[in-house]
């Protein structure tokens, strides 16, 4: 993206021994390392991301697992790329030097913008692949190959077989991506959510709550039909703990709908959303309508301005005392403001409400 440091993929094609040094200098920190698959990656002191990878090929043991990898030319290296768009490289030194070698036709599937894999068992090799298909397809404009989106089909069950922490981290890189509504839109069309947990489907609306990730799951929850998603879903698609809180504020936040829309007291709707995440209450800004919506934005609004124009320490000094008592008052005081019945900036009210709380103890 225009304004962000670019990320750098380094194939080398023989001993990378005399470039690691050089890299390790330019770093803010020590590169790190994966000797199982012969990978480095490092950041420099610009933001620049570095990768660095030998060339090689892999071997799928089952669906979903992990690869074994062996050495192998750059062209067998290309050969295992997800789509034919990443499967290019500038050569930058040897007699090749400033070639660019595509033997997979990238350049004209760029052109066109279409994602299309290498091969009929890709998806099955890694269903990941499927996030990353609605990715691209989102981030360029492209279009899902024919043959490509049948394969999709064909495989998406596979999905099902990666672990939770795979599964959560590519999902969680599409929703981070310039438009994820948009890769929403995509992965919706591929069924991925169903095929990863055939409870869970992707509403259209769902596209409204696309970002942050945690209003995303807020959205989800506010969706859901069935309560117990809040239950299920977390451990299925490896969310992390601010994104299962949201998810279970947003099923909290659905069974209060029709009270929600139904009070007519301003007071009692801040009283009822005051402990609810930003995260949901910004879902339901952005799902809601009629009255239920406009109480949770109404709510939003003029919370920032709503505060009691007596201090606590006041408070007990007109005897009210420390601890549930005080707050209890507060609100009170609070709900008075919400709803209409005190001008905070009014100071022959508040000193008349003073004088009431003074003579109830």
């Amino acid at each position: 993206m225009e304004g962000n440091p670019p990320d750098i993929d380094l194939a080398i094609d023989g001993d990378p021994e005399p470039l690691v040094p050089l890299i390790a200098a330019a770093a803010v920190a020590q590169p790190v390392t994966h000797e199982r698959f012969g990978t480095a990656s490092a950041t420099l002191v610009d933001g620049t991301r570095i990768d660095v990878a030998l060339t090689r090929s892999e071997r799928y043991p089952s669906p979903g697992a992990l690869p074994s990898v062996s050495p192998a030319p750059i062209e067998v290296d290309m050969g295992r790329r997800d789509f034919s768009i990443n499967a290019m490289a500038l050569a930058l030194t040897g007699g090749r030097a400033g070639e660019l070698l595509d033997p997979f036709g990238g350049t004209a599937d760029l052109k066109r913008r279409r994602i299309r894999t290498l091969h009929p068992e890709s998806f099955r090799d890694d269903p990941t692949r499927l996030i990353r298909a609605a990715r691209y397809a989102s981030r360029i404009g492209a279009t899902i190959e024919r043959r490509t989106a049948r394969d999709a089909a064909r495989e998406r069950h596979h999905l099902a077989a990666l672990t939770a922490e795979r599964f959560g981290d590519a999902w969680r890189l599409l929703l981070q991506e310039p438009d994820p509504a948009s890769a929403l839109s995509v992965a919706r069309r591929l069924e991925i959510p169903q095929s990863r947990e055939p409870r869970w489907t992707l509403p259209a609306a769902a596209l409204r709550t696309s970002q942050p990730g945690e209003v995303f799951w807020a959205g989800v929850g506010l969706l859901a039909t069935d309560p117990s998603i809040s239950d299920r879903l977390p451990g299925s698609v490896g969310m992390r703990r601010t994104e299962r809180t949201a998810l279970a504020a947003g099923v909290w936040l659905r069974g209060r709908r029709r009270s929600l829309g139904g009070t007519r007291r301003p007071s009692r709707v801040a009283d009822m959303l005051s402990g609810v995440s930003d995260s949901a209450l910004e879902a339901a800004t952005r799902l809601w309508t009629g009255r239920s919506g406009a109480a949770v934005s109404a709510y939003l609004h003029g919370r920032s301005e709503v505060r009691s124009p007596i201090s606590p320490s006041v408070l007990m000094e007109l005897g009210v005392r420390a601890g549930p008592e005080l707050g209890k008052t507060i609100t009170e005081i609070e709900g008075l403001i919400w709803d209409g019945e005190l001008d905070p900036e009014d100071r022959s009210a508040v000193a008349r409400l003073k004088q009431r709380i003074r003579l109830s103890r």
